[in-house]
């Protein structure tokens, strides 16, 4: 007696989905007053390549490609959005993940924190837009969030 087993198919290249953002003022151990938004998006990659190794700071882990998760701060400012040009570091390291299994599709949900001094960001309503990229340098989709008022 045999069985086959069905594997989801998914692309290698990988596909983000926005699932929510939380926002509200914080402050730090200082009394500092922080604007934070946890975002919470959900990420397919079919080939399960993604993420980066503490060990990935050689080429061709570098430039551009040094890390996997960049977003941008679009802010409301006179009745329309614009990027916020404010912003000093776009980035995150998404850390590596080894899919299990015969089956290496990595479909994984990533929660980032992401923190800005209300005095540098003054704008009440923004949102962010994002994208990825996986171990061979594909990029995802952008992806944004709804509105967020602080």
């Amino acid at each position: 007696m045999s069985s086959c087993i069905e594997f989801e198919e998914a692309s290698e290249i990988p596909r983000i989905d926005f699932k929510t953002a939380q926002s509200d003022l914080v402050f730090d151990a200082l009394g500092n007053e922080s604007k934070h938004t946890q975002l919470v998006f959900d990420i397919v990659d079919g080939d399960g390549n993604f993420g980066l190794m503490p060990e990935d700071t050689l080429y061709p882990f570098v430039g551009h490609y040094s890390h996997n998760f960049y977003f941008d701060v679009m802010v409301k400012s006179h009745n329309r959005f614009v990027l916020w040009q404010g912003l000093v570091i776009n980035f995150f390291d998404i850390p590596y993940s080894v899919p299990q299994g015969q089956n290496k599709l990595l479909d994984a949900r990533v929660t980032i924190d992401l923190f800005f001094p209300k005095a540098l960001l003054s704008y009440d309503t923004l949102y962010y837009r994002f994208y990825v990229y996986d171990r061979a340098f594909n990029r995802s989709n952008i992806d944004s969030t709804y509105v967020v008022v602080f």
